[in-house]
């Protein structure tokens, strides 16, 4: 019967994936198919059926690092490298001792094996690649004789030829990344994470969005612009089209539109953001709060996560001179932000959200 029957692009949709990594996964076999008359191909439902995961399962909740097991004396090209636009955090081994620690408070949402082809990594990726707690983790494993094109056994087990330079090897797993999301007809007028699905998924989990006020997040804020002797500070959390302001000195109103806030760039940075002269800033050269009544000059913010390591959005300093940072100024906003990282924590603790809390990670110092 047709309804039996499937396109590829039909069958991508059902996967979750775009149509590219359906074409590839025909290619290498892993969809039967065939072709019609006219040179169309179609699949067979049950073959997509069986690469979907298990919907009764629990769902798992992944923590948004991605933890390579670099091969021998590439951690520290890795460390650097990173995956950038992924919107994970960098968790990198060379032993098995050192991964096994790094596995431990909760599931990845991406674990690179390189050197696969050796018997303990090749074992350890089989291992994980059908444990039930990883089923949601994207396993890609690395070997120096792999096809040069990415070899996917299920939509979640990839396989990579393993590049000698790690810039290439990190921008290869990026470029299967992007081309696994689904097809956009929309483009963001901003820059988006490669996690922004499931980041978004972790603001809406933080019960934060429109909260009321806190003396606790205020507290830290006022910190914040009293430390970096900045006129203005923020905690915000991004939305998918909103950026909210938790907390706040020195600017009145509740939120801006997302594609209104600096703090969108720390957020695709993932890490320490610091725009010195906004106006020399191409990204920002169409930004209204930098002519009056605001005239904004300086930006400088530090991701503020959840227990899972998501940003959620950040705390950031701004002021209306371009200006610099010392060393300590960048140093105590870093502090900061750790403190408000807890303070959620401890939000969804007495919220009763403890089942995304790993019980194994501990709160960063204060």
């Amino acid at each position: 019967m047709m309804k039996d029957i499937l396109t590829t692009a039909k069958a991508a949709e059902l996967l979750g994936v775009s149509v590219r990594t359906a074409q590839l996964w025909v290619e290498s076999g892993q969809l039967p198919s065939w072709k019609t008359p006219g040179g169309h191909r179609r699949i067979p439902r049950q073959a997509v059926m069986d690469l979907i995961e298990d919907s009764t399962l629990e769902p798992v909740d992944l923590a948004a690092h991605a933890v390579i097991f670099a091969g021998k004396g590439r951690g520290a090209e890795w460390s650097r490298a990173g995956l950038p636009g992924s919107g994970l955090l960098i968790d990198v081994a060379e032993d098995f001792d050192t991964l096994q620690k790094l596995l431990e408070p909760a599931p990845p949402t991406v674990l690179i094996v390189e050197q696969a082809e050796d018997g303990e990594r090749k074992k350890l990726a089989a291992t994980l690649g059908n444990d039930a707690r990883y089923r949601q983790t994207i396993i890609i494993t690395m070997t120096e004789k792999g096809a040069a094109s990415p070899f996917a056994r299920s939509a979640k087990r990839i396989h990579l030829q393993m590049l000698p330079d790690v810039s290439a090897a990190s921008a290869a797993v990026m470029d299967y990344l992007r081309s696994s999301l689904q097809d956009k007809t929309d483009p963001a007028a901003f820059d988006l994470p490669w996690n922004e699905k499931a980041r978004l998924d972790a603001v809406k989990r933080s019960a934060l969005i429109g909260s009321g006020a806190d003396g606790r997040f205020d507290r830290l804020v006022r910190l914040a612009a009293y430390a970096l002797r900045a006129p203005i500070a923020m905690f915000t959390l991004i939305t998918q089209d909103q950026q909210w302001f938790k907390s706040r000195v020195g600017f009145d109103g509740e939120s801006t539109s997302r594609d209104w806030a600096f703090c969108n760039e720390t957020l695709v940075a993932n890490d320490f953001t610091v725009i010195e002269d906004l106006t020399r800033s191409e990204a920002f050269k169409e930004n209204p709060t930098l002519n009056e009544p605001f005239g904004f000059r300086f930006y400088a913010g530090a991701p503020v996560r959840d227990p899972l390591g998501f940003a959620l959005g950040s705390i950031c300093v701004i002021d209306v001179v371009p200006r610099s940072l010392e060393r300590e100024e960048r140093d105590a906003l870093a502090t900061i932000a750790e403190a408000i990282s807890n303070l959620i924590r401890l939000t969804m603790f007495e919220g009763g959200q403890d089942r995304v809390l790993p019980s194994t990670m501990e709160l960063a110092p204060l």
